[in-house]
């Protein structure tokens, strides 16, 4: 190669790199969007450890750093801080910036950049109150500071850009302070009244991240996180250019004694990022795809046979957090449960709501944070042993983050978190459903894992088997069939939770008063740290299934 020729392009090409190196991006023609993390502790990342970052099978390689995402950002008292634009990393602490970022870069052509300020143990009441100068940590004049600081280093770099958005999780320091709780809409109304046109962004819009109900606060605060919740809604209806971003049915940290944590912690704030990243990806029109799993000619079950239905509902296990989609495969014995069974019909809600189908599918794992339960090994066992020429249907309602009096037949103080009344209406559904396409549908039982926070918190755990007692007599009668079997499986003798003895030992003992309760037992089975886990989750749907077999031989 002539010499001079070499030389040209090596020169072009040290001017691209130290382009992309001074820019973070290929060309500055495009538009840079740039986004605003701010709040406090679930914000910041507390608890969430990058080392941990590749134990979770769907986030494997999320710690990377992403090169073509610029990070500003100024956290705590001010000791961590990046002066001026950095590539996108995760801290010491990370927050759901990380996942964020590589989810909508995933799906949009444009380059990003977040600009983040956080601060643990914060209230909108005084620390991001702009009007209250004596008073908290002055959080919104150090934040317009940071923002307009690294906006002028775009303008000095020859970024165009606009400013996008303002990702907010904060609220429980304003919640546990009763003096406070009920001015949250007030405060958080001029904070964002004043930051848009500080900004000279009179459109900005605020993503709220939901205050998770599956933390501490979700038991021993619940009146005040429902009053919490109650101003956030308030601001919603308000404000056309606020979202709501649900996070009550993410993963969410145990502490070393059992008791629900304070943060999301790593595998929360993957999730969370990623949450944020859809709710914003829709508002643009650019919604994640889904794919359509419902039956597309009709159900595959000759008429008019008997359709067995059954119910499965509860909370974390139930669920199925910490069991991997992507681990099946793995399992001998197990590996075809990672695809469809076309002959057991299903239908579901997760998260309370969050993820629910529209019609009858084939059972098999939904897309929904790479987990499942119990029902993949249970379906696939009760079809294998029940009469080919009858139907098999799994309804499964759960709800991750709910507690004991979110399935009060009554209805909890807190409207917004009563799950009875939809479990219900679900159940009820479904039977109509197929009644109506001309089948025999039979309630076969209902399938229970015993709440994990309520085992923890003393007031619940005294009132677990009443409650449940409870839950039963009401279900049985608004299906009316009084003597529809309920299986209920026992917390694991090794789950991180207090009170595991005695909550196990008083609904044995509600079940010696009723022959129509079994109880499930699951000592014998493998437990991961917090849960069941992969291989304990599908030998705890065949667990099931079996207490099924030999409760219908002993009638």
């Amino acid at each position: 190669m002539n010499p001079y020729f070499r030389k040209a392009i090596v020169t072009v090409l040290a001017l691209v790199v130290v382009t992309f190196m001074t820019t973070g991006f290929a060309s500055a023609e495009e538009v840079t969007r740039v986004f605003l993390f701010a709040g406090q502790s679930n914000m910041v990342g507390s608890d969430a450890h990058p080392e941990r970052i590749d134990d979770y099978p769907d986030f494997k390689g999320a710690g990377e750093p992403q090169s073509d995402v610029l990070f500003s950002y100024l956290l705590g008292n001010g000791d961590e801080f990046s002066n001026g634009w950095v590539p996108l990393k995760p801290l010491q602490s990370f927050g759901p910036e990380g996942t964020f970022a590589r989810r909508v870069r995933q799906h949009a052509q444009f380059p990003i950049a977040i600009i983040k300020s956080a601060v643990g143990g914060t209230t909108v009441a005084f620390d991001w109150n702009p009007d209250a100068p004596d008073k908290g940590q002055k959080l919104y004049p150090r934040t317009l500071k940071l923002v307009r600081e690294s906006l002028a280093e775009l303008d000095k770099r020859g970024v165009r850009y606009q400013f996008e958005a303002v990702m907010w999780h904060q609220g429980e320091n304003d919640m546990l302070d009763r003096n406070l709780y009920k001015q949250y809409a007030d405060g958080l109304t001029k904070l964002i009244a004043l930051l848009r046109p500080d900004l000279k962004a009179p459109a900005l819009k605020w993503y709220i991240g939901e205050v998770s109900e599956k933390g501490i606060w979700g038991m021993d605060h619940r009146s005040n996180l429902g009053i919490l919740r109650q101003q956030q809604e308030q601001l919603l209806k308000a404000d056309p250019l606020l979202r709501w971003v649900p996070t009550s049915h993410l993963a969410f940290e145990v502490m070393g004694s059992g008791q629900p944590h304070y943060h999301f912690g790593t595998q929360g704030q993957l999730q969370m990022g990623e949450a944020f990243a859809a709710a914003y990806l829709r508002d643009i029109g650019k919604p994640l795809a889904e794919t359509d799993r419902s039956f597309k000619n009709g159900l595959p079950i000759a008429k008019p046979a008997r359709v067995r239905l059954f119910v499965l509902a509860g909370q974390r296990n139930m669920e199925g957090e910490d069991s991997y989609v992507s681990e099946i495969a793995q399992q001998p014995g197990y590996e075809f449960l990672a695809n469809d069974q076309k002959d057991v019909l299903f239908r579901y809600s997760l998260g309370g709501g969050v993820k629910a189908s529209t019609d009858w599918e084939p059972l098999g794992p939904v897309d929904y944070l790479g987990n499942f339960g119990p029902e993949l090994s249970f379906g696939a066992r009760l079809r294998k042993s029940l009469d080919a020429k009858e139907g098999v249907a799994i309804v499964k309602f759960t709800h991750s983050g709910a507690q004991g009096p979110d399935w009060f037949p009554n209805g909890s103080a807190e409207p917004h978190r009563n799950l009875y009344p939809k479990l219900i209406s679900f159940v009820r559904s479904a039977q109509e459903d197929l009644q109506q396409r001309g089948f025999e549908c039979s309630l076969e039982g209902i399938f229970w894992h015993t709440g994990e926070n309520d085992t923890y918190f003393g007031p619940y755990s005294q009132n677990s088997a009443k409650w449940m007692k409870q839950l039963i007599d009401q279900f049985r009668a608004d299906v009316k069939q009084p003597d529809v079997p309920w299986f209920i499986s026992e917390q694991h003798k090794n789950a991180p939770w207090r009170n595991i003895e005695p909550v196990n030992a008083a609904l044995n003992e509600m079940a010696r008063n009723d022959p129509r309760v079994t109880i499930i037992k699951t000592s014998a089975l493998p437990h991961a740290r917090l849960h069941f886990g992969t291989k304990g989750t599908l030998l705890l749907g065949e667990e099931m299934a079996q207490a099924y077999f030999k409760s219908n031989q002993s009638r």
